[in-house]
């Protein structure tokens, strides 16, 4: 494989671009898109269940509108799309290593992939899971379950929480990339030639902290409203069908957290086209690709460089970038 042949061409793109790209790498790796995000999403979709599951479970079973059933609603919808939000990241883990293998391999395997989320459990755990904020406020809406509804468990706390997770990530995105495909040790760094994530996402981040911010931001904007499209197709959908057009507790146990995660697969594709958009805004990362497949073609194959994703991947399988029919 030659590092200067990609179908998904290694070039600097607006955020516009991105989004368009990240469709049609839906088209093209359907596989990471649906089947890898579900996969990663699902332990998460069912613990949301049991959390907040009860909620229209319970306002349903006696079929009494009134404010206070409307007053408990919100707060489910609320609190659903506070813990998708930060539970996104940590879903995506199957969906980042499967796209970052396909950038290096032609055929990556869903073996290697579950092999590589196993050896790096730790690091991703601890900072995607933790740090990131999705087991905290987990925890925060289990204490608080089954009770009545308290606006500082059910909304400041939450709110706070969110907010702390939305300045963490909004300025520092790529750490799921950081984490599962560059490998960076997430305390100290192990080997001589490697840096902590800490350090890395300092390096990666910190000098286009305000537009990377900026586009946290747009895309917050944007993917709300693709979620609340999805939501109100699949109602569409379910009342043409099926006929049934009132709203019933499957309606906020099924499509609502659907349409939720559905936002979240495509967000998960469209921060690892910015996190390949970053690296080569900074590190003119096309460059090295071009000058390093040619030293290959003169002298063969080389250990490549460990600043490279899945460097170990490429280190074991002598491979460069190679992506499928995803070209922009």
């Amino acid at each position: 494989m030659q590092l200067d042949h990609t179908h998904v061409v290694i070039r600097v793109r607006s955020l516009t671009e991105i989004s368009d790209l990240a469709m049609v790498m839906i088209r093209n790796y359907p596989a990471a898109s649906i089947f890898g995000f579900a996969l990663g999403a699902l332990p998460w979709a069912i613990a949301n269940g049991f959390l907040l599951g009860w909620i229209p479970i319970s306002e349903f079973q006696f079929s009494r509108y009134d404010q206070e059933m409307s007053a408990n609603l919100f707060k489910y919808q609320f609190l659903m799309a506070l813990l998708v939000f930060t539970q996104t990241p940590i879903a995506g883990v199957f969906t980042t290593l499967y796209v970052g293998q396909a950038i290096f391999e032609r055929e990556p395997t869903w073996k290697s992939v579950l092999h590589e989320a196993k050896r790096t459990f730790g690091p991703w755990f601890w900072g995607l899971g933790i740090i990131r904020g999705p087991i905290p406020l987990m925890a925060l809406v289990a204490i608080h379950w089954g009770n009545d509804m308290s606006y500082g468990m059910d909304y400041v706390w939450p709110i706070f929480l969110v907010t702390l997770v939305s300045l963490l990530r909004g300025n520092r995105p790529f750490m799921p990339e950081i984490l599962l495909l560059e490998r960076c040790p997430i305390f100290t760094a192990k080997k001589l030639n490697a840096i902590s994530a800490g350090k890395r996402s300092a390096a990666l981040h910190r000098p286009i902290s305000g537009e990377l911010f900026g586009r946290f931001i747009a895309m917050s904007v944007l993917l709300c409203v693709l979620a609340m499209l999805g939501f109100y197709s699949l109602l569409w959908i379910r009342g043409t069908f099926f006929g049934l057009w009132e709203w019933d507790a499957s309606v906020y146990l099924l499509l609502y957290p659907l349409a939720l995660w559905a936002a979240g697969a495509i967000s998960a594709l469209v921060r690892f086209l910015s996190y390949l958009d970053t690296r080569i805004r900074l590190e003119g990362w096309e460059i090295k690709n071009a000058v390093r497949a040619e030293a290959i073609r003169q002298f063969g194959d080389r250990e490549p460089s460990s600043d490279s994703p899945s460097s170990d991947t490429a280190r074991k399988n002598g491979i460069g970038i190679q992506a499928r029919g995803a070209s922009v």
